[in-house]
């Protein structure tokens, strides 16, 4: 019996927060390259809507401690201090 790969719910959150970040990144493209005034304005729409996916997705991921944030102040502690 072949190996079935069990995805986790941070797994599967963790891939749609990638793909919306992709559709948003590919909108923002197109609203820059886009000439038509309602064109763009469809393609802004859309890239706004990715955004507030986006974020949401975020939300759920670091509520359930699956995305964490380093704080700059917690990078600095943590790298080694230069000697002069």
């Amino acid at each position: 019996m072949p190996y079935m790969q069990q995805f986790t719910d941070k797994d599967i959150a963790g891939d749609m927060l990638t793909g919306v970040k992709h559709m948003a990144e590919g909108y923002m493209m197109a609203i820059l390259e886009a000439q038509d005034q309602n064109l763009r304005q469809t393609f802004k729409d859309f890239h706004d809507q990715y955004l507030n996916d986006h974020y949401r997705i975020f939300q759920i991921m670091q509520q359930n401690g699956w995305y964490k944030v380093p704080r700059i102040l917690d990078e600095q502690m943590q790298q080694p201090q230069m000697q002069i």
